[in-house]
């Protein structure tokens, strides 16, 4: 099984080498001059890719990722993915379209591991390839580094654990790129898309609505529109069960979370409503005063979620930190230049994926753990505001 998975990983290379070579052909007029540093970053990029294939294909399943495929095998014999089987580990928390990508473990159980690392890869090579000899980008900066390639956060989350949050990470930038580029209703489909995967992409659509100071109708109304789509072709092939996630996110009980620290006789769980709608607004509020940069605004709301909500897995962060690449990459005239940037936002992920391989691995220092994720959530949502009002950046 792992043979064929290396198989698979092979092919997945060959494809992201291929996709190097059309972002070259459709570049060699905008970059003439520049042929060594191109094959430069290309070598690096072949090379960075095929060890993160090769290590998420050899580092088998673990953490959430066993309970995705008793999920996906519970679609497959017909049974409802969302109900509490005996054999099944945990109760699902994810949407409808998740669903979808039950087909792929006949081919082999690793095969959407390997497809959420493929996926991460192609999104990094149109980042550096793509979307930044556009931003005035042309070869790797030693700074930012540690943030695109050398960061073990990815190298955790995907390539070991195999998270599937790439995929909503994924639907979230695209969705701001799109609308950044004037395509609204591709925008608010590829929302929707991220909703239908998991829920939390929906705290950005207020953000994408009222950027630019004027209310986006077609990106509101595509995006409601496939959700309502989405679910109600759930509710004809597994009933009314679809909703119970939305039940599950509001009520579970928290865990690896601020609140989860505190004496369980006198638990503040109480409090995460309250404290959700407070930053929420408040971010807005910076956004709208401030007129924040949409990626940037995006990541600050996701942000200030996961810092509250009930449940602080480190995996969710993977929506944040997409966003704050694409963010990093478009404002690149001005963010070459902050090395602080770089540093923070490159030691902040560093930091959370040894805690979160300290947790997996050890199943210690529980309570420490939380208390330092708050607290690196905390300081990265910080930062992130203060380089949000500084008008060189």
């Amino acid at each position: 099984m792992t043979a064929a998975a290396l198989q698979i990983a092979i092919i997945l290379h060959l494809a992201l080498v291929l996709f190097i070579v059309k972002i070259d052909l459709k570049h060699r007029v905008r970059l003439p001059n520049t042929p060594g540093r191109a094959l430069n970053v290309n070598f690096v990029l072949i090379a960075f890719s095929a060890a993160f294939l090769a290590l998420t294909a050899l580092s088998w399943v673990r953490a959430d990722y066993p309970g995705y495929v008793d999920e996906w095998m519970a679609v497959l014999a017909g049974r409802d993915p969302w109900l509490d089987e005996p054999s099944r580990k945990s109760f699902s928390a994810y949407g409808p379209l998740f669903n979808v990508l039950a087909p792929l473990v006949l081919l082999n159980p690793l095969a959407n591991k390997l497809l959420f690392a493929s996926l991460y890869l192609a999104y990094v090579t149109w980042l550096i390839k793509d979307f930044a000899p556009r931003r005035g980008f042309v070869t790797l900066s030693r700074p930012w580094l540690g943030l695109w390639l050398l960061n073990p956060f990815p190298w955790v989350e995907i390539a070991h654990l195999g998270y599937s949050d790439v995929l909503v990470a994924l639907a979230c930038v695209a969705a701001v790129h799109s609308l950044l580029e004037g395509k609204d209703r591709v925008s608010g489909t590829c929302l929707a898309l991220g909703i239908l995967l998991k829920f939390m992409p929906i705290v950005i659509l207020p953000f994408l609505v009222l950027s630019e100071r004027r209310f986006h109708v077609r990106l509101l109304g595509f995006c409601i529109g496939v959700v309502i789509f989405g679910f109600s072709v759930s509710v004809v092939v597994w009933g009314t069960s679809t909703f119970l996630p939305l039940t599950l996110a509001m009520t579970r009980y928290p865990y690896f979370s601020i609140y989860d620290v505190f004496d369980s006789t006198r638990p503040l769980d109480w409090l995460e409503k309250p404290l959700l709608v407070t930053a929420g607004v408040g971010v807005f509020a910076w956004f709208v005063l401030w007129r924040t940069e949409l990626t940037l605004s995006a990541a600050l709301a996701v942000s200030v979620t996961l810092l509250f909500y009930r449940v602080g897995y480190i995996n969710y962060y993977m929506v944040p930190f997409f966003l704050i690449l694409h963010w990093v990459v478009s404002q690149w005239e001005q963010s070459e230049t902050h090395s602080v940037l770089a540093a923070l936002l490159a030691g902040c992920f560093a930091l959370l994926a040894f805690a979160d391989l300290i947790h997996w691995t050890m199943g210690q220092f529980y309570s420490s753990i939380i208390v330092f994720k708050f607290l690196l959530g905390l300081g990265l949502l910080v930062g992130l505001a203060q380089f949000s009002v500084k008008p060189s950046l």
